[in-house]
Protein backbone atom coordinates (compact mmCIF):
# COMPACT_ATOMS: atom_id res chain seq x y z
CA UNK A 1 0.00 0.00 0.00
CA UNK A 2 1.04 3.57 -0.39
CA UNK A 3 0.79 6.51 2.09
CA UNK A 4 -2.45 8.27 2.65
CA UNK A 5 -2.65 12.10 1.37
CA UNK A 6 -3.66 13.97 4.18
CA UNK A 7 -6.18 16.66 3.41
CA UNK A 8 -5.20 20.21 4.63
CA UNK A 9 -6.85 23.12 6.34
CA UNK A 10 -5.88 26.68 5.91
CA UNK A 11 -6.17 28.82 9.10
CA UNK A 12 -8.46 31.91 9.11
CA UNK A 13 -5.93 35.34 8.29
CA UNK A 14 -5.80 37.79 11.05
CA UNK A 15 -9.23 40.04 10.45
CA UNK A 16 -11.27 36.85 9.89
CA UNK A 17 -13.78 36.44 12.49
CA UNK A 18 -14.54 32.67 11.84
CA UNK A 19 -12.95 30.05 12.30
CA UNK A 20 -11.58 26.68 10.91
CA UNK A 21 -12.96 23.38 12.39
CA UNK A 22 -9.53 20.49 12.39
CA UNK A 23 -10.15 17.83 10.04
CA UNK A 24 -8.38 14.23 11.75
CA UNK A 25 -7.45 11.34 10.37
CA UNK A 26 -6.92 7.86 11.58
CA UNK A 27 -3.00 7.00 10.58
CA UNK A 28 -2.24 3.90 8.51
CA UNK A 29 0.16 1.54 8.58
CA UNK A 30 1.77 2.60 5.84
CA UNK A 31 2.10 6.31 7.12
CA UNK A 32 0.75 9.26 5.47
CA UNK A 33 1.51 12.39 4.06
CA UNK A 34 1.09 15.98 3.03
CA UNK A 35 2.43 18.82 -0.10
CA UNK A 36 4.92 20.59 1.74
CA UNK A 37 4.36 24.06 1.35
CA UNK A 38 7.10 25.26 4.16
CA UNK A 39 3.89 26.95 6.34
CA UNK A 40 2.10 23.86 7.65
CA UNK A 41 1.35 23.21 10.85
CA UNK A 42 1.08 19.04 12.60
CA UNK A 43 -1.43 17.96 14.92
CA UNK A 44 -1.73 14.92 16.58
CA UNK A 45 -4.30 13.75 18.83
CA UNK A 46 -4.20 10.46 21.11
CA UNK A 47 -7.75 9.91 21.44
CA UNK A 48 -6.96 5.88 23.08
CA UNK A 49 -6.55 5.16 26.93
CA UNK A 50 -2.43 4.11 25.95
CA UNK A 51 0.19 6.32 25.17
CA UNK A 52 1.63 6.28 21.12
CA UNK A 53 4.23 7.96 19.15
CA UNK A 54 4.63 9.56 16.17
CA UNK A 55 7.69 10.45 13.86
CA UNK A 56 8.19 12.86 11.37
CA UNK A 57 10.71 12.39 8.92
CA UNK A 58 13.75 14.66 8.36
CA UNK A 59 16.01 14.68 5.00
CA UNK A 60 18.93 16.33 5.10
CA UNK A 61 19.39 20.23 4.98
CA UNK A 62 22.18 22.31 2.73
CA UNK A 63 24.28 21.65 5.67
CA UNK A 64 23.96 17.68 5.68
CA UNK A 65 21.86 18.08 8.76
CA UNK A 66 18.82 15.96 10.03
CA UNK A 67 16.70 15.86 12.77
CA UNK A 68 13.93 13.66 12.63
CA UNK A 69 10.75 13.77 15.24
CA UNK A 70 11.09 9.92 16.16
CA UNK A 71 9.27 8.25 17.92
CA UNK A 72 7.45 11.25 20.19
CA UNK A 73 5.43 10.03 22.75
CA UNK A 74 1.78 11.33 23.16
CA UNK A 75 -0.08 10.42 26.06
CA UNK A 76 -3.49 9.40 26.23
CA UNK A 77 -6.19 11.56 25.79
CA UNK A 78 -3.86 14.39 24.97
CA UNK A 79 -3.30 16.33 21.32
CA UNK A 80 0.80 17.73 20.48
CA UNK A 81 1.18 20.35 17.89
CA UNK A 82 4.36 20.17 15.55
CA UNK A 83 5.64 22.78 13.01
CA UNK A 84 6.03 24.91 10.98
CA UNK A 85 8.32 22.84 9.20
CA UNK A 86 10.57 25.06 6.58
CA UNK A 87 11.13 23.03 3.27
CA UNK A 88 15.23 22.52 3.38
CA UNK A 89 15.58 19.91 6.16
CA UNK A 90 11.96 18.41 6.30
CA UNK A 91 10.40 18.16 2.37
CA UNK A 92 11.11 14.62 0.67
CA UNK A 93 12.00 14.69 -3.13
CA UNK A 94 8.24 14.22 -4.09
CA UNK A 95 7.07 17.28 -2.13
CA UNK A 96 5.53 16.27 1.19
CA UNK A 97 6.49 15.51 4.09
CA UNK A 98 6.26 12.21 5.64
CA UNK A 99 4.37 11.09 9.33
CA UNK A 100 4.88 7.73 10.74
CA UNK A 101 3.02 6.40 14.14
CA UNK A 102 0.62 4.14 15.66
CA UNK A 103 -2.27 3.32 14.15
CA UNK A 104 -4.16 5.14 17.49
CA UNK A 105 -3.18 8.41 16.39
CA UNK A 106 -5.23 10.65 14.73
CA UNK A 107 -3.72 13.86 12.37
CA UNK A 108 -4.80 17.32 11.06
CA UNK A 109 -2.39 19.34 8.68
CA UNK A 110 -3.24 23.59 9.16
CA UNK A 111 -1.69 25.67 6.55
CA UNK A 112 -1.12 29.05 8.34
CA UNK A 113 -2.23 31.89 6.30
Amino acid sequence: MARQELTKITSPGGYSNTGAALIFTSQIADGSMFRATGRELVVVKNPDTSDHTVSIQSVEDRYNRTEDISSYDIPAGETHVFGIFPLHGWQQSDGNIYIDGETSIELAIITLK
